[in-house]
């Protein structure tokens, strides 16, 4: 039987790891709220391999939403070996114009629907055989252990919780379901950045270019395959965390 991955956040960098995973022989259970042309894009390729993608369209926010898409995961695919949580909401929040509203925007699809999909798709995974059983990444941002810009108040807020639940839950799924999170610096251009301000960025990256994806698709091969590292952030960023402050408006 193929391995199964779920994954949230199927846009970008989401979109280049399903097409990895469906290449090295994985079936795909995807949740998605607006991204319906990357999904519909997934499951044309995954026919021409000879693989198989389902698909959940909800909102992440929605806890009966995540429990849902696992229950289908398992009901149509048949296991859950990797769980892949990628979605993120970026928006400009000043602390001095945040609101309630504006973190739990951030907070739930971040944290608290990886808590809730880490949680029941644990509770499948250690039905597999063999002593690791499964795999839980999920993608954070650099500055969250280092120096946050600015102007991104909720985001920050929702990723330090995002990498606090790593670690926690990395003591929960002991010893069988490793749990880590690449913490991401500059891959690809945010859209509400100008050019101007994306080449000052990577100006600012100690190896002056944005994060490969060649390295990002083997750091994520490898830590869905490791038997020895958990609880881990690793950062993948340029060398973006030792050039200095992160304090202005952008990283």
């Amino acid at each position: 039987m193929a391995k199964v991955a779920l994954i949230t956040g199927i846009r970008r960098i989401g979109r280049r790891i399903g097409e990895h995973l469906l290449e090295k022989g994985y079936d795909l259970s995807l949740i998605y709220r607006t991204s319906s042309s990357e999904a519909e894009y997934l499951r044309d390729l995954a026919q021409g391999l000879g693989r198989r993608v389902i698909t959940t369209e909800g909102d992440l926010s929605d806890e009966r939403v995540c429990i849902s898409a696992v229950e289908k995961t398992v009901s149509e695919l048949g296991r859950i070996d990797a769980f892949v949580h990628l979605a993120s909401p970026y928006v400009r929040t000043p602390v001095q114009e945040v609101s309630v509203e504006d973190v739990e925007r951030h907070f739930r699809p971040i944290a608290m629907a990886f808590l809730i999909l880490s949680r029941e798709a644990y509770k499948h995974m250690i039905l597999n055989d063999g002593e690791i059983k499964g795999h839980i990444l999920t993608f954070g941002d650099w500055a969250v252990e280092h120096t946050p810009y600015k102007n991104y108040s909720a985001y920050f807020l929702a990723k330090g919780a995002l990498h606090t639940a790593v670690k926690v839950l990395a003591k929960e799924f002991a010893p069988h379901v490793p749990v880590n999170c690449i913490a991401l610096g500059p891959t690809l251009k945010a859209e509400d950045l100008t050019e101007e301000e994306w080449e000052r960025i990577l100006k600012n990256t100690p190896l002056k270019r944005s994060v490969s994806i060649k390295d990002l698709l083997s750091l994520t091969d490898f830590l869905l395959e490791t038997e020895s590292v958990t609880g881990e952030i690793i950062m993948l960023d340029g060398g973006r965390h030792i050039a200095g402050s992160g304090l202005g408006s952008v990283g």
